[in-house]
């Protein structure tokens, strides 16, 4: 699916700066910041959960 934003000026020099930090696309940046939204609205409330939403991420194996 593709979706075309009309972001202010500021809001895509901030967000472009943000995604150059971890090496993204501005692209990639915004669909890592639209997943990350389940975590935030039901963060992990358990140890193992934790570690599950680490390995999906990709942060350990």
């Amino acid at each position: 699916m593709t979706i075309t934003l009309e972001l202010s000026q500021e809001l895509e020099q901030e967000l472009s700066l943000e995604a150059e930090k971890i090496d993204l696309s501005l692209s990639e940046y915004i669909l890592h910041l639209l997943s990350a939204r389940q975590v935030l609205t039901n963060p992990p409330k358990t140890g193992s959960e934790l570690v599950k939403y680490w390995q999906n991420e990709g942060l350990i194996n």
